[in-house]
């Protein structure tokens, strides 16, 4: 029998006891004085505490671990982040990029070059399409639009390269074994070489979508480029010996003498075209090469190149016993192909349990009052009765549970709930789901996101972008640090890139596709200028408030019901304006709750403008009823809102796209262009927590700098976008120079 197992240690004193004893036994005579203050006890002590603290914790809930008493989670004190913190870039490879591409359609294989020192943030990429490819022109035009759709923040498109497939013939001299028939050596050889041509067999091949998947470190480790053995423009032949030491493992194969690759006779590459050898072929003239197909072997002896020699004399070849065998090898390797299935994909249960289930009738595995064996000694009406009773009170909880789910659950962001309870819960469920995704709302108090919100649009607010940023984060992450695509894709959301995108979901920001920012205000006829711009003094006429009224009376509660006005209706609502222009003080004012007010007429309602620092009070209009005067001025507040709010776009410029200016341009530098003239835009709060969101989505190695333009500053801007979308190299360098100007008053938005 086994001795007794020894007691479990249950403190600090029983471990510091146990070790002492283990160390002094183990120390032996070495052990004189029993000192407990030596060095070595005082690490023994040290790793007692530890093995007690964690039995400890162990027993301990896991939330109590992670929170203090307040029942937060402090990251900083147990060292870990947010997600955000780790979790806010995704680098694209060369041999991710290439596993993207890869998927275009009539590409057999991509490869990126490593990049150039003299040309950074340039790719220079070999396409080498399939055999069937007719029109290479719309292949590259889709090439380029698929690279668009995936290019990573900071980079773009330099040499594009279609590869040129040419048939080349194998020739050499190879010592084989004496124990397998030539022919086979021979086929082995060829079958071997094509495929080390092709990419098969290397350590390295090309990268696709299922190879990545299949081996993600390959994301980690530098892309080993397809065997594109480049021909030198004076050399008729290539040497092979980067392939020798695989070629040696070919069966049959004992020393190879020499080996090479030839051109066909008079065959003349393109020029601006790389060539890659993928087949072999006897040497005939050029004008044959469309009639031999991509495997093409000798079809005659006199037409084989390669010399097989056993013990140092040549062996004569059978042309078509060599075709034979390859068919056979192919043969071979297909039969030998298998799926890689798991084992555990064959586990039903638990390792080490009876998997033959033909030893236990099903019955047995149903509860006792279902089971058919139990219908046949007791009255199946009283044992479902007492099974229900003990159930119905945890069955009646979990429906009253469900019945909430519903309302809970629901996706859709305009349904109002003024329940705070479950409004609060809505969103703990919706960060949840975020979090699940790895990702994380940002903190919005004092950030002034929502300053064109009321208190019932904010809640509906609140669960919209949350929403929003749910159902965009599968595209969010599989476009993460692109850049904005200038190519028109069909689908906008591509277009306007992963980091560009995302930042605008997050700061409910538009993209603008065209570079404009004061379109909307121009198609309202207005514009912001410097200095006083409301109409001249109102007379004593204009205005007449009756004694009697109340101030509270003239404040107009906030509504959802409102309805946008188009320009005609609010240039006659606006009789304060001068030609349209207002200052963009006065443009922020008018979308507050205060703005507009309306008070009693003789026989009617007046809509009066408060400008507050600005001047007097002003009438802008009259009303019979004082409904529809409350409604004319909650329309006038949601159109100068809209106003504001749909100003607020958004334009990326890198500076890798304006490299033909003639001047240096960093690729790791781009200019993000905003308004700073709309009401939230002028809020440094708002500022400082856009600027936040573009630190943590950039990507670490790419400069985002912030620009926040004035009125005057973005029409010029717009000017020069539009100029540069030419091309010429004194567009691109003028709009570079703007971009490149100090925080000025005209470059950062002090209009003059």
């Amino acid at each position: 029998m086994s001795p007794k197992p020894p007691e479990p240690l249950e403190d600090f004193a029983d471990l510091r006891r146990v070790a002492v004893d283990y160390a002094q036994e183990a120390s032996g005579k070495i052990w004189t004085d029993y000192n407990l203050h030596d060095p070595g006890v005082t690490l023994l002590e040290q790793t007692c505490f530890a093995l007690s603290e964690i039995a400890y914790q162990v027993g301990l809930p896991t939330r109590d671990l992670l929170t203090n008493q307040r029942g937060n989670f402090c990251f900083h004190n147990l060292g870990l982040f947010r997600p955000r913190k780790v979790l806010n870039t995704t680098p694209v490879t060369r041999d991710d990029l290439a596993a993207w591409l890869c998927a275009c359609k009539e590409v057999e294989s991509v490869t990126v070059a490593e990049p150039d020192p003299e040309r950074p943030g340039l790719f220079d990429i070999t396409l080498i399409p399939t055999d069937d490819v007719k029109n290479k022109q719309a292949l590259a035009k889709r090439f380029r639009k698929a690279f668009a759709a995936a290019r990573p923040l900071g980079t773009d498109l330099g040499r594009l390269t279609i590869a040129e497939p040419v048939y080349v013939k194998l020739s050499g001299t190879i010592e084989i074994k004496n124990e397998m028939l030539p022919e086979t050596t021979a086929a082995y050889l060829y079958y071997g070489i094509a495929r080390l041509l092709k990419g098969i067999g290397n350590p390295k091949r090309p990268a696709t979508r299922k190879d990545v998947w299949d081996d993600p470190l390959r994301l980690l480790t530098p892309p080993q480029s397809r065997t594109e053995q480049k021909l030198d423009r004076k050399e008729p032949e290539i040497d092979l010996s980067a392939y020798l030491a695989k070629l040696r493992e070919l069966p049959g194969v004992e020393t190879i003498e020499h080996l090479t690759l030839k051109l066909p006779v008079g065959f003349t590459p393109r020029p601006g075209h790389e060539i890659y050898f993928h087949s072999f072929l006897p040497t005939m003239p050029e004008e044959e090469l469309q009639t031999i197909s991509p495997d093409a072997l000798p079809a005659f002896p006199e037409k084989i190149g390669v010399t097989l020699t056993m013990d140092g004399t040549p062996v004569t070849l059978n042309a078509k016993r060599i075709e034979e065998e390859v068919v056979r090898i192919k043969a071979v390797e297909i039969a030998e192909a298998d799926h890689h299935i798991d084992a555990p994909d064959w586990d039903v249960m638990k390792p080490g349990r009876n998997r033959k289930f033909s030893q236990s009738h099903v019955d047995a595995f149903l509860p006792f009052v279902y089971r058919a064996r139990g219908y046949r000694e007791n009255d199946a009406s009283t044992l479902i009765a007492e099974y229900r009773s003990s159930i119905n009170k945890l069955l009646c909880d979990m429906v009253d549970d469900l019945n909430t789910l519903p309302e809970i659950f629901k996706a859709k962001p305009k349904v109002q709930n003024d329940d705070a309870e479950k409004h609060r819960l809505r969103i703990a469920l919706l960060d949840y789901l975020i979090a699940l995704q790895g990702s994380e709302m940002p903190p919005t108090r004092h950030s002034g996101l929502h300053c064109y919100h009321t208190t019932r649009a904010r809640h509906r607010f609140e669960i919209s972008w949350r929403l929003n940023y749910l159902f965009a984060l599968p595209t969010l992450h599989a476009a993460r640090a692109t850049g904005p695509d200038d190519a028109e894709p069909d689908d906008t959301d591509k277009k306007q890139g992963g980091f560009l995108r995302e930042l605008a979901l997050l700061c409910d920001l538009d993209v603008s596709t065209d570079g404009r920012l004061t379109g909307l205000l121009t198609d309202y006829g207005l514009r912001l200028t410097q200095g006083p711009t409301l109409a001249s003094a109102a007379t004593a006429e204009e205005i007449e408030l009756v004694s009697a009224t109340s101030p509270f009376d003239m404040i107009v509660p906030e509504s959802d019901r409102h309805e946008v006005l188009d320009k005609d209706a609010l240039a006659e609502l606006s009789p304060f304006l001068s030609d349209g222009m207002l200052s963009t003080e006065l443009f922020a004012h008018l979308t507050q709750s205060d703005s507009f007010a309306i008070a009693p007429y003789p026989g009617q309602y007046q809509i009066l403008l408060d400008p507050g620092a600005f001047g007097p009070l002003r009438r802008v209009g009259l009303r019979e009823k004082k409904e529809e005067a409350q409604q004319t001025v909650v329309n006038l507040r949601a159109t100068w809102r809209h106003l504001n709010r749909g100003s607020e776009r958004a334009v990326l410029i890198e500076h890798i796209t304006l490299r033909d200016c003639g001047d240096e341009c960093d690729p790791n530098v781009a200019d993000l262009i905003l308004p700073g003239w709309t009401a939230r835009c002028a809020m440094p709060s708002f500022r400082t927590f856009v600027e936040t969101q573009v630190n943590a989505l950039a990507p670490a190695h790419i400069h985002v700098r912030v620009r926040w333009l004035g009125f005057d500053a973005c029409a010029t801007f717009e000017a020069l976008k539009q100029k540069s979308k030419s091309g010429a190299t004194q567009d691109l360098k003028a709009l570079k120079d703007f971009l490149d100007m100090p925080a000025t008053a005209q470059a950062e938005g002090r209009d003059s």
